[in-house]
């Protein structure tokens, strides 16, 4: 993996260059870009970031939160240029507010959820959702299933099986523990020895070395939609990110990190 991602740092900024040529990229014009991102991108985007700015001159400004929260602040105060979602409800929410160019908004990527604990928890592997129930665990922290878009995915995986004549997620709402995002979840289930979270792939991946996997949940797939505001349609560079996050060299570096793929690359400004 180390590897890849030299690779991709090496040979980024020279492609980087043909790809903006199409965005009638000039060098010596430089701005600031505002984006707004779900907090389960924070590393992929870091990095793709660093290869954008390297290349073009330009600066991006970083906003990780829950999608549920960016979404309230892009309507609240407009100071978004590009919103990457980690939910197509809450992209929904500020296309219907007008504060996105809708022609703009696209399917980028791909996330599945994973049931994991720490790795200084007893529990192994489990084979599915009614057996991890039964296991011995106080907490089950989840992204706040009424506003978090990770939250929402597990309440729907836990809902699809019944034990005892109630489904998994009513049984265990005793137990819940309702996080404001998944980097939340994902810091308070490896803080504890008797809480089992429910996170994203990609926040497994990230810490996977004080993380155990006890279920994976493919069946379920998280959506990752991204779009230009109405305040970024009048930068350039908002149009030059776009089209670069579409790029081989960008989803290269969002596949390391686990993402899917949702879409083929789509380069219109």
């Amino acid at each position: 993996m180390v590897g890849h991602r030299g690779f991709v740092r090496v040979f980024a900024v020279p492609m980087l260059s043909v790809i903006l040529a199409g965005c009638f990229w000039d060098r010596g014009f430089q701005e600031e870009i505002t984006v707004f991102a779900a907090s389960s991108l924070n590393g992929s985007l870091q990095e793709i970031g660093r290869l954008f700015e390297e290349a073009s001159g330009h600066r991006i400004a970083y906003n990780f939160a829950g999608s549920n929260v960016l979404a309230q602040q892009i309507i609240a105060s407009g100071e978004a240029d590009i919103f990457l979602s980690a939910d197509d409800r809450w992209m929904d929410y500020v296309e219907e507010s007008g504060k996105i160019h809708p022609e703009t908004r696209r399917d980028l990527l791909t996330n599945t959820l994973v049931a994991i604990c720490s790795t200084d928890a007893k529990w192994g592997p489990v084979t599915g959702v009614s057996q991890l129930a039964e296991l011995d665990f106080r907490i089950l922290c989840v992204g706040d299933p009424d506003a978090v878009p990770a939250g929402r995915y597990a309440r729907h995986w836990l809902i699809s099986e019944e034990k005892n004549g109630s489904n998994i997620w009513e049984g265990l709402s005793s137990r819940l523990s309702p996080a404001t995002d998944v980097k939340a979840t994902l810091a308070q289930t490896l803080s504890r020895n008797d809480t089992v979270g429910i996170v994203y792939w990609t926040d497994y991946l990230d810490r996977k070395d004080a993380a155990r996997m006890l279920l994976e949940g493919e069946e379920l797939e998280a959506l990752y939609p991204i779009a230009v505001t109405q305040v970024g349609m009048g930068k350039q560079s908002a149009g030059a990110f776009l089209r670069f996050i579409q790029s081989e060299i960008a989803l290269d570096v969002f596949r390391e990190y686990g993402f899917g793929i949702a879409t083929m690359p789509e380069f219109n400004e």
